[in-house]
């Protein structure tokens, strides 16, 4: 069975979804600290897609605590740059034995009460193996829950999933 990109998209979120729900109805009728971000091999564009999508009023917290931002209101273009900086510093891939790859900052999106950061880097192929550190809101949040969600293009059953929480560092995720 083949998945056009959008699907496997869809497929990525709702698996993301689904769990970030098991974690908010765990929580007892409190939101659960969580964000999902989706790294999606773009085969056609020759490009690793990023995806981060974080709970608005978690990431103004953070903008607040940490960013220099008094008053911090993702509907304002600075808040947002601001916001995918931040993410920016504290994400990371890494192919084993090598330097953080270049990811390439591309902007923030507010949507509803969700807002994502966008990130990029051009590569000829996915590499077999690679290394993750993701502690976004982990700064701000100690019980903070980040899953990382990579698609490698190969199909649905090729998604791998990392779970970063507490004193967490660096991943690897290999085929």
């Amino acid at each position: 069975m083949t998945v056009d990109p959008i699907g496997r998209r869809r497929l990525l979120a709702l698996a993301g979804a689904g769990l970030l729900m098991g974690l908010a109805l765990s929580a007892r009728a409190h939101r659960a600290k969580a964000a999902l971000t989706l790294v999606t091999w773009n085969r056609s564009a020759g490009v690793l897609e990023i995806d981060h999508a974080l709970h608005a009023h978690d990431a103004e917290i953070a903008l607040a605590q940490v960013g220099g931002v008094s008053a911090p209101d993702l509907s304002r273009l600075e808040d947002r740059a601001r916001l995918a900086l931040y993410v920016e510093e504290r994400f990371a891939l890494t192919i084993p034995g090598g330097a953080p790859m270049p990811l390439k900052l591309l902007g923030a999106e507010l949507d509803g009460d969700t807002i994502h950061v966008y990130q990029e880097v051009p590569l000829n192929a996915v590499p077999p193996r690679l290394l993750v550190r993701n502690m976004i809101l982990r700064d701000v949040f100690p019980v903070q829950i980040n899953q990382v969600n990579i698609d490698r293009g190969n199909g649905p059953d090729q998604i791998r999933t990392l779970t970063f929480l507490g004193g967490d560092g660096e991943k690897e995720v290999g085929p």
